[in-house]
């Protein structure tokens, strides 16, 4: 139930977001949307300890686990590291020995889109059949990275702590530099991470 609720925060942020632009979105950076929940009960300050993969999971929906392609994955992987790095956090190779354990998990989105105009629904006049503007087809990517810090990583269901969650319009060359922005944003706006 709880993680209906933080996507539904994260899907109402995005369409709020978007109805600030009546004009139109100018820039890809626009869509960028950065969203951090954290649990107000736990107390940061008695882990200083988080292991993380080399590796961020690649959500497909297919079985078969698939990562993050290179040079995307070490970049995130690095800037997350430098980040907990900058907040006090020793990261750890073995999950056995940390604290809490820190999830990194992606995926793409793609939209596809068909619009078409039909002037003659004005009554009185009817055009007759066999008459339309041409439609127009478009599609856009999105790409989301969750990050979930998590205490007991074994337990059936574990203690999630801290979630942050990153999502904008995928453009190509840009994208490494909006991702790396993105990734600060979201322990820049997570103070009570800081050791």
């Amino acid at each position: 139930m709880r993680r209906i609720t933080i996507y539904s925060m994260v899907l109402a942020l995005a369409l709020s977001v978007g109805s600030c632009y009546p004009g139109g979105i100018e820039y890809y950076e626009d869509t960028d949307i950065v969203f951090t929940s954290y649990e107000p009960d736990y107390d940061f300050t008695t882990a200083n300890t988080y292991s993380m993969p080399d590796n961020v999971v690649k959500i497909t929906g297919d079985d078969e686990r698939v990562f993050v392609d290179e040079p995307y994955n070490t970049q995130i992987i690095n800037r997350i590291a430098s980040n907990m790095e900058t907040l006090g956090w020793t990261r750890v190779d073995d999950p056995e020995d940390a604290d809490l354990t820190l999830f990194p998990a992606s995926w793409t989105n793609t939209t596809i889109y068909y619009w078409y105009d039909y002037w003659c629904w004005y009554y009185p006049y009817y055009c007759g059949w066999g008459w339309y503007y041409p439609g127009y087809v478009s599609s856009f990517t999105t790409g989301t990275l969750v990050m979930t810090l998590v205490e007991d990583e074994n337990a059936i269901e574990p203690y999630r702590v801290w979630t942050g969650a990153l999502n904008g319009l995928l453009s190509g060359s840009y994208n490494s530099s909006r991702m790396t922005k993105a990734i600060d944003q979201a322990f820049t706006q997570s103070p009570y991470l800081a050791n």
